[in-house]
Formats: structure tokens, C-alpha cells, sequence
């Protein structure tokens, strides 16, 4: 058991990267009944990088847009103002990605794992019906962070969780070496961010196979994470394997529908990955 501490990771996290300002204040414009999706689109505007990675990424398969979202106005329109917020989440998880970057881990696995769970994750609620499917990649895309956490704070900790195997899955070994595993790690430093609960809670119980299937959102996370494990170490696992039947059957799935799902993250996991890490992608 380590003697590090889950609190302590993601305070000296969360004082290391904030939540760029702009995320709170879309967050407060939102839940105030006097702001309008214009008053949005002016704050983005004014800052131009942003403006244009959204534009990417509203662009990107997460959207399938019939036509090219060519400004942003149309975008906001079009997308509306809680996917809006969830792209710029989405976006802050790149630079937060980047500010954590750590050598001790694969970065590629890493980001590939992220992105192929946000996708399966998005298209897991498409096929339940839960609206803001958009919301299902910020989750997909957050789950993970903690392993960047640890692997800053604590390197040599971080080195031992990659020593899993066919035996002993990633979130088991996390448990057995730290004590917490780190979608619990993710989830504290999304809640030390005072994101929305619906954004964290799903999160932290990911790997609670009771909870999720007591849960939707629990459940689909559950699911996309599994799959994204499998997709990421296909010589170890299978997410047939990984993802237990009762799961699937209680979102009405099967696993031709797992296999869908895993199949779109697969085409379309380069795409995302060019606009989100262009020197990954």
C-alpha cells in the first residue's frame, strides 16, 4: 500500500492546473436565467484560439453534421449551450493533459485510451437514448486523469499500476498499489473544480459494478472504460471480457451492440486525436 494520500494528489493538483476561468464563467452563464446562448458566443469570441478549437471539434466525428460549421455563431446554434460547455471542458482536458504530461507513462496509450472511451461512451448513449450524448465524452475523455496525477507526484507508483496483466486488471492493481484507483483521483479533481455532479459522480463509482447497474450513466462509463482498456491492451484483454453481461442487459444492450460501439471509437479515434493532439495524431 503506497503512503500517498487521494486528497492530497488532487489538491496539489488542482492548485497546479485551475479551471480556466472561462469554463466557470459558461458555467454561470448557463445556470442564469438572464444569459442567452449570445452572451456566450461573445465571451468564446473574444478569445481566438479557443473559438478556433471549437470549430475543429465541433467539425470532428463527435458531430455529424450535414453541412460545414463555418463560425461559431452557427455552431452554438446548432450545438447548444450545455454541448458548447462540454467542448470547451473537452478542451481543457487537452491542456490539462498536456500540463500533467509525464514520461514514466505511455502517452500515447494514454490519450488513445481516453479518446477510444469517450467515443464508445458518446455512442453507448446515443444507443440508450440519454440526451447530451456530448456529455458522455467529457467522461469518457476525464476518467483517467488521476493516472497523470500520480505519475507527477508520485513516479514510481505510477510505474508499478502499469505492471498489470491478464491475472490482474489496471483498476485492481491501482487499488492494490495506492489504495484508490484513479478514476477516483479524476473524480476529486473534477469535484475540486466544482464541475456539475453529473459530471464527476459518474466517475468516481466507474468501476462499481453494483452502482452501475443501479445507474446509467454509471453503467455507460463502466462499459466505455472496460472497452477502452480492451482496445488499448488487445494482446491482454477483450472487452467481451471485461464488460460483465448483466451491465449490458440492464442499458438493453448486447455485445453486437459493445462491438458497434467499439468499432466507431476505432474509425474515428485519429480524427479526434489530430484535433485534440496534433503531435499524437
Amino acid at each position: 500500500m503506497s503512503s500517498i494520500n487521494l486528497l492530497d494528489i488532487t489538491r496539489v493538483a488542482g492548485q497546479s492546473f485551475a479551471l480556466p476561468d472561462i469554463c466557470v464563467r459558461i458555467r454561470s452563464m448557463l445556470d442564469d436565467d438572464h444569459s442567452d446562448l449570445d452572451d456566450i458566443g461573445r465571451l468564446i469570441a473574444l478569445d481566438p484560439s479557443l473559438s478556433s478549437k471549437l470549430l475543429k471539434l465541433a467539425n470532428s466525428p463527435l458531430f455529424r453534421f450535414e453541412s460545414q460549421i463555418d463560425s461559431l455563431a452557427k455552431a452554438i446554434n446548432i450545438i447548444g449551450g450545455e454541448a458548447l460547455y462540454n467542448l470547451v471542458m473537452a478542451e481543457t482536458a487537452s491542456s490539462a493533459f498536456e500540463h500533467f504530461s509525464s514520461d514514466v507513462i505511455d502517452l500515447k496509450r494514454f490519450w488513445l485510451q481516453s479518446i477510444y472511451a469517450a467515443l464508445v461512451a458518446k455512442h453507448l448513449a446515443k444507443m440508450v437514448k440519454i440526451r447530451g450524448s456530448e456529455r458522455f465524452f467529457l467522461l469518457g475523455l476525464l476518467h483517467n486523469l488521476g493516472e497523470l496525477l500520480v505519475a507527477v507526484q508520485a513516479p514510481n507508483l505510477a510505474i508499478d499500476c502499469c505492471k498489470y496483466d491478464k491475472k490482474t486488471s489496471p483498476w485492481k492493481l491501482q487499488r492494490q498499489v495506492l489504495g484508490f484507483d484513479y478514476a477516483n483521483c479524476s473524480a476529486k479533481l473534477m469535484e475540486s473544480w466544482r464541475l456539475p455532479s453529473q459530471l464527476y459522480v459518474p466517475v468516481m463509482d466507474l468501476h462499481n459494478e453494483n452502482k452501475a447497474l443501479q445507474n446509467k450513466d454509471v453503467a455507460i462509463i463502466y462499459t466505455a472504460v472496460r472497452a477502452s482498456i480492451a482496445m488499448t491492451h488487445d494482446d491482454l484483454y477483450s472487452a467481451s471480457q471485461l464488460v460483465t453481461p448483466l451491465v449490458l442487459k440492464y442499458l438493453k444492450l448486447d455485445q453486437e451492440d459493445l462491438k458497434d460501439a467499439v468499432k466507431f471509437a476505432s474509425m474515428e479515434a485519429g480524427g479526434v486525436l489530430g484535433v485534440m493532439n496534433p503531435s499524437l495524431g
